[in-house]
């Protein structure tokens, strides 16, 4: 286990954008932060931004990646990554899936998929933010993000009720 933070997608975009309004605020917090830690799902996502993109800025495209360099060895999903993850999804399908009629399995099959059953709202749980919420627990960093939408609302939600039950999933979000 390493301490420090860990950078969710949107806190290094703000970070890496020069053109940002929150920018300077953030780059003051993170200035205070010791062992900061980028996620490489994170640096993927922000690559597949770029690469998307029908007429590149050449020249943006380059600070960002010069940013992204200033940090150490980004934290990739590995062996230990597996427990949390399987843990906090887990405890989401329990709360929220579907079980098929014959009680083997359940209709979702990714978290994109879970609705609320009262509503029938999407829950906004994304595949990306739980496996960065696992890298974090994984390492017992604290997640920083600026992702207060409900779905990583319900992985931290799901990270309490296990610490209530026992189990040892070690998430902590930092809401910026």
């Amino acid at each position: 286990m390493m301490d420090g933070h860990l950078l969710d997608t949107n806190i290094i975009s703000v970070l890496a954008n020069p053109k940002n309004v929150r920018r300077a605020d953030y780059v003051q917090k993170v200035s205070v932060l010791e062992h900061i830690w980028l996620p490489v799902i994170a640096i993927a996502e922000i690559e597949f931004g770029m690469a998307k993109v029908e007429v590149p800025d050449q020249g943006q495209k380059e600070q960002i990646r010069q940013f992204l360099h200033g940090f150490p060895q980004p934290l990739g999903i590995g062996i230990n990554t597996i427990e949390p993850y399987a843990k906090l999804r887990a405890q989401l399908w329990k709360a929220y899936a579907t079980p098929k009629k014959n009680k083997r399995g359940h209709i979702e099959k990714l978290p994109e998929e879970l609705f609320d059953k009262i509503t029938g709202d999407s829950l906004g749980i994304d595949e990306r933010d739980l496996l960065i919420a696992s890298i974090a627990a994984e390492n017992g960093l604290i997640l920083v993000t600026n992702d207060s939408n409900p779905g990583m609302k319900r992985i931290e939600k799901a990270a309490q009720d296990l610490q209530t039950a026992g189990e040892s999933v070690n998430l902590k979000i930092s809401y910026w």
